[in-house]
């Protein structure tokens, strides 16, 4: 804290120097400015009663002042600055004796005191005693024991306490209104009017950024005043509360009415149990996905290789396999499924369409021999279609090249550190020994003389068409 300067005759006033590089005052010795300071004394001497003698002492602490005084900026031509300052300015903070006050807008009043009237002034300045009165008041205490006790507000804040306990029955809203289920459910009329009706019970909920759920997100704060309240702002979330000192209470961005937020959440669930209620089909066929699901689980392993199998060959799979692998995308409840929110709130169904193709699927016979034997017949088939050795790869004039002596050519480009030009490595896949191939080494290389059997014009063909992207 920068310590302040006195000048008599005016004892109520704390004189504080602003603008960088200017850390004294001498005097204020101009006519006009005496009268302005006079009316300010007398609007200060005019404020003193409404404040208690605890509220003085702590204004004189947080000033470091000898007495109770009201800090008036002075600018470096020792002329008195328009408006008075904001306690925010020294608010947990400390001011270098060696330089001036900032002048920054944030930390000033917006009202140009000397041009108010009388009463303005008086007005005025009262308004501005009672701030320094509350941020004396903040000063007792450290920044993070005021941040702790909104932590702890917000908690117990009576919406912050609803959402946590029926936080359950929100993520389940907030899932069913995003479901494909709703499209199959009865009556439209009736879905489109619950999802009308959650979009207003949501709004307070989903008001409140992810990481605030349900208590105070753990970024870095910024704490402002805002008349006899904290606002705690997270610059991260940019999500803002108000903490209300004297009660001790948290303000959201948005205040639910607490009786009609109780009655709304239980409304939002009734209703979808409602509809559930009379869509009894869809209910039973998610059963009966449960139970061809669960059937089909006790042969996964098999399936699994088959579904792997299947996308190797490019063949078609048969029903079995088919079936296993859309419902591997369905999601279920592990309970069985009730015309509840809560529990059809679990179900995740990419495509409606299983629920009439499980009527046929119901009727589906799995064994472990026939998977087996399917097994058996695709990994064959697989093997068989495998690359081999001396598959011909490429073909000129009934001269041929196979696998291996591809995978020859490729292997000594990826190792060789050597630019080669197509026609280089044609002259070393012939085995013609000129005095090129001879400086950079090739003629020791594997593949020099590989081709050495074609005529020079279709190995440069097959150069082009083999292993033009290599080189």
């Amino acid at each position: 804290m920068k310590p302040g300067v006195k000048i008599e005759p005016y004892d109520k006033l704390l004189f504080m120097p602003v603008g960088r590089r200017y850390a004294n005052i001498r005097s204020i010795g101009h006519k006009e400015e005496r009268g302005v300071l006079s009316r300010l004394q007398q609007a200060v001497h005019h404020a003193l009663p409404q404040f208690s003698y605890r509220e003085l002492q702590d204004i004189k602490e947080f000033l470091h002042a000898d007495c109770w005084r009201m800090p008036v900026p002075v600018t470096r031509e020792e002329e008195l600055y328009p408006q008075l300052m904001r306690p925010e300015m020294f608010l947990w903070q400390e001011h270098s004796a060696q330089r001036g006050l900032p002048i920054d807008e944030s930390y000033f009043y917006g009202k140009n005191y000397s041009r108010l009237s009388a009463e303005g002034l008086h007005h005025h300045v009262s308004y501005v005693l009672k701030d320094y009165a509350f941020c004396a008041k903040l000063h007792r205490m450290k920044r993070e024991y005021w941040l702790d006790q909104i932590y702890v507000a917000y908690s117990r804040h009576p919406f912050i306490e609803l959402a946590k306990e029926k936080n359950h029955v929100v993520e389940a809203v907030e899932k069913m209104n995003r479901s494909s289920l709703l499209a199959v459910l009865k009556y439209p009329e009736d879905i489109a009017y619950w999802r009308h009706r959650v979009e207003i019970v949501m709004r307070p909920y989903r008001d409140i950024p992810a990481a605030w759920r349900w208590e105070m997100c753990t970024h870095e704060k910024e704490l402002a005043v805002d008349g006899e309240a904290l606002v705690c702002t997270c610059p991260v979330c940019e999500y803002a509360v108000k903490y209300h000192v004297d009660e001790e209470r948290i303000e959201l961005r948005e205040e639910p009415m607490m009786e009609r937020t109780v009655k709304r959440i239980a409304t939002i669930e009734r209703q979808l149990n409602e509809i559930a209620a009379q869509s009894m089909n869809v209910v039973e066929a998610l059963r009966d996905v449960q139970d061809v699901k669960l059937r089909l689980n006790a042969f996964s392993g098999k399936l699994e290789r088959l579904i792997e199998l299947k996308d190797e060959l490019d063949v078609e799979a048969p029903e079995v396999v088919a079936c296993y692998e859309q419902l591997k995308a369905v999601r279920l409840p592990e309970e069985r499924v009730e015309p509840t929110l809560m529990s059809l709130s679990e179900v995740v169904l990419p495509d409606t369409k299983v629920l009439k193709a499980v009527q046929q699927w119901k009727t589906l016979e799995v064994s472990e021999a026939t998977l087996d034997e399917l097994l058996h017949d695709w990994t064959a088939l697989l093997e068989a279609n495998q690359p081999k050795p001396d598959d011909v790869m490429i073909e000129v004039e009934g001269f041929q090249v196979t696998r291996a002596e591809v995978e020859r050519v490729e292997a000594f480009l990826d190792e060789t550190e050597l630019t080669l030009s197509l026609h280089l490595l044609a002259q070393t896949l012939m085995g013609e020994p000129t005095n090129k191939v001879r400086t950079l080494g090739l003629h020791e290389t594997a593949v020099f003389g590989m081709l050495g059997e074609w005529p020079e014009k279709y190995v440069v063909k097959a150069v082009k068409k083999l292993f033009k992207e290599k080189i």
